[in-house]
């Protein structure tokens, strides 16, 4: 067999400038298969990890990230490496950090497509699309990987085309104008390709908005059986709802953990290190059903600590804490001594602490391995009627300590997931608590960003992707309670979004915990709910068929009642999204931008104005149409105006 000469060329990216062990093991595969071995780093410096690189580079190079990985490519070609020395060498790969494996050897990689008589391969390709609303484009290897051989490495085209590439400014652009393109491009030329993946049996040549990226969608089907021995990070942040379940990425992590002698600590740490938890949780379906057919295990000191407030639930929580597992400390606080009689006449240990400070109390048990922390529900009819809060309370008692099997059981996912830190019962959607659903930051999140900087917590945190579960309610691991110390009593009130994240700096993932009878009955609501809301819609804004097509209608709908209600229109914005949406809104009588921004004279036919030259009238309303960080600028400067008709995208 010929033994070709290769260079490759890894490029990689973080936020935080680390770099996680999963890339030293592809470095590692990669060792064995390629002669030269050139890290380009889209940052100025790595603060963590760089022995990682240096014990398998050759050579390292730090750049400006300008132009996402296509860019740093660029600069790696045409300034570090250099055509002359690219040139000697029969192969040439260029790869990002995107994805984990090899989950078997790289040598077997190379060795196949070795037979196989091409001048550039990928690990996998999209199919030809055209679609309404995913755009249209040819069949094309996708870029975080990509082998150019020898006769199409020397060419002058290929050169060029490098050469010749802008720094795209946008991501949509390296995909559109570089990944798309650039398959086509080279196959215009004469030159040929494949992909190591079996991908053709899931593409279709009859109706080609059927065509999909597969390692997005069906990454365990391509694991398993279609010769594809890796896993691509982004879909754990794509939204695959609107064509289908979320099964594949859960079962794609226990095969490899299960089927493969690759480490699956790998991922874990990268996930849980760079994603938001909120995307964790949805993506890899974190929701433990307990079975009721459990037996005790060995776990450590657990410790349940119960707050009391009110007088009337003494009756309710005794009965279940009469079901708790011998072994286990219970200790039970509440702010007057009379509320504590019942508890203490059971021979229950029982203090007196006041509600403000409660985050103090819990740091006290961060010495202990599992902690499960309760409030009792108010039980009268004083305030709402009674069977609401005796409902909340079996929300949160029946599935966080349901018996001593079921207490048995969560413990028993703790010990057995190694990587999981915090678990809620699932959000109530009943009675008032169904308006929780969809309320999110509720306006606290600049609070809690401040608490989560000052704590130098690591985690993920973003205004778009609230906590998926804020309660008071859970189990946690004890040693992810050692930061509370370090809170202020101000900052006491915002504790209950922060656990996810204190977990998550602790380098654990989060879920939600139901028995198998609350999630039967929770099924059967959730499903009435959506019944219900899908007539709803379907009534106020005409049929729909998929998830994103009902979104689509309700926006439209929405836009165009705003729209009604005002005399004359005008859209916010220049940019993209205002040429994407104008068309939505033909009567908008002209584009405004703020002061001092750079703007054309007009867009699709219509003028574009600063802010200032808008006469104040409340015959306006104004369509924002930008992203939600602009809007965040731009709102005030509306208000500022007495301008409160507006319309966010």
């Amino acid at each position: 067999m010929l033994i070709l000469k290769r260079l490759c060329i890894y490029l990689t990216y973080d936020k935080n400038k680390i770099v996680d062990r999963y890339i030293g093991y592809m470095l590692k595969e990669l060792r064995t298969c390629v002669d030269k071995l050139v890290v380009i780093c889209n940052e100025d410096k790595v603060s963590r990890g760089i022995k990682i690189l240096e014990e398998y580079a050759d050579e390292i190079f730090y750049r400006e990230n300008i132009g996402y990985d296509a860019g740093g490519f660029k600069d790696a070609l045409c300034k570090f490496v250099g055509w002359d020395k690219i040139t000697q060498y029969d192969e040439m790969i260029l790869s990002n950090d995107s994805f984990f494996g090899p989950f078997y050897p790289m040598k077997k990689i190379f060795e196949q497509m070795d037979a196989e008589k091409l001048d550039f391969w990928g690990l996998t390709k999209h199919g030809e699309l055209h679609s309404s609303n995913r755009g249209s484009f040819s069949e094309h290897v996708q870029s975080y990987f990509i082998g150019i051989r020898k006769r199409m490495l020397c060419c002058s085209q290929f050169r060029n085309y490098w050469e010749e590439m802008p720094y795209y400014k946008l991501f949509d652009d390296v995909v559109k104008q570089h990944e798309v393109k650039f398959t086509s491009y080279f196959k215009k030329l004469g030159y040929t390709y494949d992909v190591l993946a079996e991908i053709d049996v899931n593409n279709t040549t009859k109706n080609m908005v059927g065509n999909y990226s597969q390692y997005a969608n069906i990454s365990y089907e391509l694991i398993r059986k279609r010769n594809f021995p890796f896993l691509k990070k982004q879909q754990l942040s794509y939204d695959t709802l609107y064509t289908q379940t979320q099964e594949n990425l859960r079962q794609a992590i226990d095969y490899i953990d299960k089927e493969t002698d690759y480490d699956v600590e790998l991922i874990w740490e990268n996930l849980i290190r760079t994603m938001n938890i909120t995307d964790l949780q949805r993506s890899l379906h974190l929701q433990y059903v307990i079975s009721p057919d459990q037996r005790c295990v060995a776990c450590g000191k657990v410790a349940l600590v119960v707050f009391i407030q009110y007088p009337k639930s003494a009756e309710y929580v005794l009965e279940y804490l009469a079901e708790t597992p011998s072994g286990i400390l219970v200790r039970i606080y509440a702010e007057r001594y009379e509320l504590l009689e019942d508890y203490q006449a059971q021979g229950l240990k029982c203090a007196v602490a006041s509600s403000d400070r409660f985050v103090e109390v819990l740091s006290e048990f961060s010495v202990y391995d599992y902690v499960c922390v309760l409030h009792d529900t108010d039980m009268s009819s004083d305030v709402a009627p009674s069977c609401t809060g005796k409902s909340y309370f079996f929300n949160v008692w029946e599935n966080l300590v349901k018996d001593s099997q079921h207490i048995s059981g969560i413990l028993e996912k703790f010990v057995r997931e190694s990587r999981l830190g915090f678990l809620a019962p699932p959000q109530p959607n009943f009675g008032e608590y169904f308006g929780e659903y969809g309320r999110g930051w509720n306006g606290v999140f600049e609070s809690v960003l401040q608490i989560v900087e000052r704590l130098q917590l690591h985690c993920q945190i973003s205004r778009q992707l609230p906590p998926f579960r804020i309660t008071n309610n859970f189990w946690i691991r004890g040693c992810v309670l050692h930061k509370l110390k370090d809170m202020l009593p101000e900052e006491y009130g915002y504790f209950w979004y922060l656990p996810m994240f204190l977990a998550q700096d602790s380098g654990y993932y989060s879920g939600i915990v139901e028995s198998t009878a609350y999630a039967s009955m929770n099924e059967v609501n959730m499903q009435y709910y959506l019944s219900q809301l899908g007539a709803l819609f379907k009534q106020w804004c005409g049929d729909f068929h998929t998830f994103y097509e009902m979104k689509n209608h309700l926006f439209l709908c929405a836009l165009g009642g705003f729209c009604r209600k005002f005399e004359q229109i005008l859209i916010y914005g220049a940019g993209e999204l205002a040429q994407q949406y104008g068309s939505l809104i033909p009567e908008a009588e002209a584009y405004l931008v703020s002061e001092g921004q750079k703007k054309p004279k007009e867009l699709n036919g219509k003028p574009v104005k600063y802010l200032s030259q808008l006469p104040l009238s409340e015959k306006y309303g104004i369509v924002l149409c930008l992203n939600e960080k602009n809007q965040r600028e731009v709102i005030p400067l509306l208000e500022k105006r007495g301008i409160r008709n507006y319309f966010c995208i």
